[in-house]
């Protein structure tokens, strides 16, 4: 288990891309869970399908944070194909922060900003041979 995360021989930007990878993950999910009171006040979570709207927003919240933790391992092993899947995954979490702005959550801003530090830090010059030969 402790393999899983070692970084010995890692770049230290991708040591740091993954911190930071971690790190939204964290904030995602805490500031998904401090706007969840805003979309249980909806009316259409009072609709026969608010539940489902509920436990499925729950659940993408969770998901999205538990798949950037497992690429994020993966990018410390070295598997070029997570940071290539972790840089749609930002993309699309960049795509959601214009809402993210408009709506005033400085919790899902940070996050947004964490991921395109994370992002840029993993395709730096100095990570390639870290990919390379793995």
């Amino acid at each position: 288990m402790s393999q899983l995360f070692s970084t010995v021989g890692v770049p230290r930007v991708v040591v740091a891309s993954f911190w930071i990878w971690i790190a939204s993950a964290a904030l995602g999910l805490l500031s998904f869970f401090v706007g969840l009171p805003a979309l249980l006040a909806n009316p259409a979570v009072s609709a026969p399908t608010g539940p489902g709207i509920v436990i499925g927003s729950i659940g993408g919240a969770v998901i999205g944070a538990l798949l950037r933790v497992v690429l994020g391992l993966f990018l410390l092993r070295g598997a070029n194909w997570s940071r290539i899947v972790l840089t749609i995954i930002g993309a699309i979490v960049l795509l959601g922060l214009l809402a993210t702005v408009f709506a005033g959550d400085l919790i899902g801003l940070l996050s947004g900003i964490a991921v395109l530090v994370a992002a840029v830090l993993m395709w730096l010059p100095s990570a390639r041979f870290h990919f390379r030969r793995a």
